[in-house]
């Protein structure tokens, strides 16, 4: 038998090995490059509210509310790698009153899956790179009238209200086959 002292001792490491996995504390990061994406796309639409670091997913810094009421939004997803690492999923920067023109680098936000950049002065069309992004949700920019929107083949809502379109729409648009809301 075991005596008493030794398995009071096994029973104090085992409580204090689970209590040490249960609160130990993982930092949510984003990849450096998810950080370098932001803070180009940041500069290029001389957004001046976000505060990109590694750690903007879990501290706040891509989140608040502008003058006027409008909220910048930006949602991560930290569960990759236990709960340690976060990805960009959605960015929602509707009336911030942008201007640049749309900056490929969105297209280095590979697990973004919804963007609105509605009610902005954002110029340009929609990059070619946009194609291998998994975009399930998109809210271009007003003046929008871009061929490559036919490439990003997981869309599944495209709104285009507030928009100065005129004449025909392209084509391509009839290539989206999970299309459910234009």
């Amino acid at each position: 038998m075991i005596s008493k002292k030794i398995f009071a001792l096994l029973l104090f490491e085992f409580v204090v090995l689970n209590c040490y996995t249960e609160f130990r504390s993982v930092a949510q990061l984003l990849p450096e490059e998810e950080v370098r994406a932001l803070e180009t796309i940041s500069s290029k639409l001389q957004n001046r509210y976000w505060n990109v670091s590694r750690s903007s997913c879990s501290s706040g810094g891509l989140n608040g509310t502008i003058a006027g009421g409008f909220i910048s939004n930006v949602t991560c997803d930290c569960t990759f790698s236990d709960n340690s690492v976060c990805h960009v999923t959605r960015i929602l920067l509707k009336e911030f009153n942008l201007t640049g023109v749309l900056p490929e680098e969105f297209s280095n936000l590979s697990y973004l899956l919804e963007l609105d950049l509605s009610r902005n002065y954002i110029s340009g069309s929609i990059p070619a790179t946009f194609g291998r992004l998994n975009l399930t949700t998109l809210k271009p920019h007003q003046r929008f009238d871009s061929p490559e929107i036919g490439d990003i083949a997981t869309l599944e809502e495209l709104i285009l209200e507030d928009n100065q379109l005129g004449g025909t729409l392209h084509q391509n648009l009839g290539s989206l086959r999970r299309l459910r809301r234009l």
